[in-house]
């Protein structure tokens, strides 16, 4: 046995790179290279004795994730810098739901595959893509977390493009645990707690554990953060999309059917109302309002969920296992009173202009939108695995049925047909949308609508691996193996009202998506130890897609131990991903984007940080001739012990995608604009130009789909590389004071450029890409104290207002207490010194960039942490 693998840090060093956790988590993840029992590590099916692979693995343990004082599988993968360019988290009003996503290496949040316990778990239906929803996944029941950050599909399939989460939960598991967990922030808002129960039992034959957690998130308004209230910075009159965030020119604005005037619509009633000049862009001094003084930014999300592992022993070789998750998400949001675009005609009973005019209009007599979402997931696997005789064959066999369900109701929207009547016959009075006169509140009455939608995700799936020896002994020991076979059915349904399917509605949009696949997989992998210290390990799947065609995916990894102190590692994989169901099955979905349209703006000698923001009306629609995307991909590591109990690790990785199915960035789509290149499908409608100036974006008012709006359809639009590398730095320093254990993760992308149609955008820096994410961990370990500091920080980037979003960084500390045996008194501040999230220095908190902010940063501020474990 070569010396590398007699230390247990230099095994751990061997299987991963240790994001967060303290020595004791490499400690203990080593102990088991010593076990006779063969183990699965994730990024190779086959099992060995020990945990080293040629391909980066980080683990963080469920008890390195209290050490950080983190409650929830979200928190924990959204803080890691590999997710290095954000990934969603809950917003109020999003189609998205409560959903919490994660984006390995910025490749996408469908680009990453999610595991639990070693198999996929199936998409959410709220996404419509292949997107797992990570808050659905119990804390109280997981072991531990790890992540690959290196291309899988050759193990695991599609969607492992931008590498793979294992979460692995619990089992063997004797005893109960009780946890009571509370964040508690300085500002107001996002008050959030979560009780937790985990009980199990086990001998020699038989486990049973069985885990309960619930979870309530408040909701942060946009009034409870000063970035996201009402923000004026002019002495006058404010820019629309310009000089104030918070309000925008939707409140009684009025415009000629060219867009090129605007007006004021009556008396612009201060209470909620706010003139503003040039609202959307369009010359004129229009009434806006004030939105924010009604929004949420984030929604109430309450969690329930639940754990189940059960195994019996069949006999010596043979076991039988259930696995079970079940969740209940609720959610609640609200958006202000709706906001719609409708002609008043010359003669209309109520018209102060004398003329046909276009109205937008705040629908406060309405009330707020108050959207809730009701979702239950249902996951069991039922399965065998053991081993063939006296052979060293291990087989593991499973049948998993996933099933999503969920409901979406949306209060106090309205009906464009019927309020368009009412306008025309001075039902309605829009110059005094709080009149109590009968006639108007009727009117009120008549034009609201409920809006619906009804999701589910329906899947069978069937996976058969086999994996062993071959007898074949070469310098590094016995060639191994593992091949199998892997089946799955899904059924998808995203079902919106009617009203929204025949657009219909003022203040909402979406349509429907429905549709379903079966796919197919083969997939073989071969262990090889060449000499002592060189081994090789050679992966190939292939996959049949019922609805697009097959793909084949190859790879292979080498790992060398060139010293005691040295090793290197290198992997090269091709890779794809199927088309997801909503992009190839969904109808044209309205929307109202805010846009900062520069092709106008240039064309008028405006400066890009000049250029207003206004809301626009976009759709995109699915495209059912997508083919599957493509990668090459390939990592380099070295991995360093220069001294005892230090330990550095690098990775340099390359990701090459081919056929990139994607919509458009808007700020992309106007400088394709400007350079006559737009692909086919993209439609920018505007209205006649003046004076060599493009005009305004078109409302679908006089004119309908598609001949009016910015559509902008998903394709297979692009090509993209992404290069970056991976650092790591972890040291632990023993004294009869305690132990010390400083730990440093920096990922850095140093290449992050798409093509599209020949033009290039490089993204390192800017908005939405920043070059450097870094963590920084502290743990003090003496007696039955642990005290840990984090530092956080996220480089900074350009916005496309030509303003940034500055550097920023965070300092939090959690101490544990082991108050006496089996109880654990935590208490910890994140975000001590309250750090806001970066915003854009100069368009602001706005819809275009808000997205950035929500994606990088937490909104919660300073947070106060307590909990309380008690084990028995």
């Amino acid at each position: 046995m070569n010396t590398f693998k007699k230390s247990a840090l230099k095994i751990a060093m061997t299987s991963a790179l240790f994001s967060g956790a303290s020595f004791n988590t490499i400690a203990a993840e080593a102990s088991s290279a010593d076990d006779v029992e063969r183990i699965e590590i994730t990024g190779s099916r086959i099992k060995r004795s020990d945990l080293e692979t040629a391909t980066p693995v980080t683990v963080i343990s469920a008890e390195s994730i209290k050490e950080q004082g983190f409650d929830s599988v979200a928190d924990v993968l959204r803080n890691t810098s590999f997710n290095t360019l954000g990934s969603y988290r809950e917003q109020s009003g999003s189609s998205f739901g409560g959903a919490a996503l994660v984006n390995l290496r910025g490749l996408g949040t469908d680009r990453t595959a999610v595991l639990i316990n070693g198999r996929r778990v199936p998409g959410n239906a709220f996404t419509g893509t292949s997107a797992v929803d990570i808050n659905t996944i119990p804390m109280s029941a997981v072991e531990s977390i790890q992540i690959l950050t290196d291309s899988a599909s050759a193990v695991y399939g599609a969607d492992a493009i931008g590498g793979v989460i294992n979460i692995i939960m619990k089992k063997d598991f004797d005893g109960t645990i009780v946890e009571y967990n509370s964040d508690i922030p300085s500002q107001d808002g996002g008050d959030r707690e979560s009780f937790k129960i985990t009980t199990g039992t086990s001998n020699d034959t038989s486990s049973v554990l069985f885990s309960f957690e619930y979870s309530n998130k408040d909701h942060i308004a946009d009034s409870d953060r000063s970035y996201t209230g009402l923000n004026i910075t002019s002495s006058g009159i404010p820019r629309d999309g310009v000089d104030v965030t918070g309000a925008n020119g939707g409140g009684n604005s009025g415009f000629n059917f060219e867009f090129t005037e605007a007006f004021s619509v009556g008396d612009c009633d201060a209470s909620f109302y706010l003139p503003v000049l040039d609202p959307f862009g369009v010359p004129g001094t229009g009434c806006g309002y004030i939105f924010s003084d009604i929004s949420y930014n984030t929604m109430d999300v309450e969690r329930f969920s639940t754990f189940l592992d059960a195994r019996r022993d069949l006999n010596d070789d043979h076991e039988v296992y259930f696995e079970s998750r079940i969740s209940k998400v609720k959610t609640s949001g609200r958006f202000a009173p709706a906001i719609g675009g409708f002609a008043v005609a010359g003669d209309a009973p109520i018209n102060p202009v004398g003329e046909a005019f276009l109205l937008y209009h705040r629908f406060v007599a309405h009330g707020p939108r108050d959207d809730s979402s009701n979702a239950t997931e249902m996951d069991a696997v039922l399965g065998f695995n053991g081993s063939f005789g006296n052979s060293d064959i291990e087989y593991d066999f499973s049948v998993r049925k996933y099933k999503y369900n969920a409901t979406e109701l949306g209060n106090n929207y309205v009906l464009q047909s019927n309020i368009e009547a009412l306008v025309a016959n001075g039902g309605y009075n829009y110059l005094d949308p709080l009149s109590q006169d009968p006639d108007h509140l009727a009117a009120v009455a008549a034009s609201k609508a409920t809006l619906t939608r009804d999701l589910s995700n329906d899947t069978t799936s069937i996976l058969f691996a086999l994996n062993g020896g071959t007898g074949i002994e070469l310098g590094g020991g016995d060639i191994l193996w593992s091949a199998g076979i892997e089946y799955a059915d899904e059924e998808y349904e995203d079902i919106y009202d009617s009203f929204r399917e025949a657009q219909n509605v003022l203040g909402s949009a979406g349509n429907s998506a429905a549709g379903e696949r079966q796919r197919s997989a083969v997939f073989g992998e071969l262990y090889v130890p060449v000499i002592d210290g060189l081994e090789l390990n050679v992966a190939v799947r292939y996959d049949d897609y019922d609805d697009f065609g097959s793909e084949v995916s190859p790879s292979i990894s080498a790992s060398y131990v060139a010293t005691d102190w040295l090793k290197l590692r290198a992997s090269y994989g091709q890779g794809f991903k199927a088309p997801n169901l909503t992009d190839l099955y969904a109808k044209p979905q309205q929307s109202f984007e805010g846009l900062v349209d520069t092709t106008r703006c240039r064309a008028q000698g405006i400066a890009d940080a000049d250029c207003p923001a206004g809301q626009q009306e976009t759709y995109n629609a699915g495209n059912s001739e997508l083919k599957a995307e493509t990668s090459d991909s390939y990592n380099l590591g070295i991995i360093l012990e220069p001294v005892e109990d230090l330990l550095i690790t690098a990775d340099y990785y390359s990701v090459d995608l081919e056929n990139v199915v994607t919509q458009l960035e808007f700020k992309d789509v106007f400088e394709l604009e400007q350079a006559n290149n737009l692909p086919a499908g993209v439609i920018i409608n505007r209205g006649a130009s003046n004076g060599g100036v493009p005009g305004p974006i078109t409302r679908c008012v006089v004119e309908s789909y598609p001949n009016c709006g910015l559509i902008n359809p998903v394709a297979n639009l692009a090509s993209r590389t992404v290069e970056g590398l991976d650092l790591k730095v972890q040291y632990l320093f023993k004294t009869e004071f305690g132990d010390f254990r400083p730990d440093l993760q920096w990922s850095h992308i140093a290449t992050y450029e798409e093509e599209i149609l020949g033009v290039v955008f490089d993204q390192p820096g800017t908005q939405g890409y920043p070059a450097n994410r870094a963590n920084f961990n502290f743990l003090y370990e003496f007696g039955d104290v642990r005290v840990n500091y984090m530092y956080q920080w996220i480089d900074e980037t350009d916005s496309d207002t030509g303003g940034k979003f500055e550097a920023w960084d965070t300092h939090s500390i959690n101490a544990i207490y082991s108050a006496m045996d089996g109880l654990d008194l935590a208490f910890g501040v994140r975000n001590l010194t309250d750090e806001d999230p970066a915003i854009d220095t100069v368009g602001g908190w706005v819809q275009d960039s808000a997205a950035t902010s929500r994606d990088l940063y937490s909104l919660d501020g300073r947070v106060f942490t307590l909990g309380v474990k008690y084990s028995f």
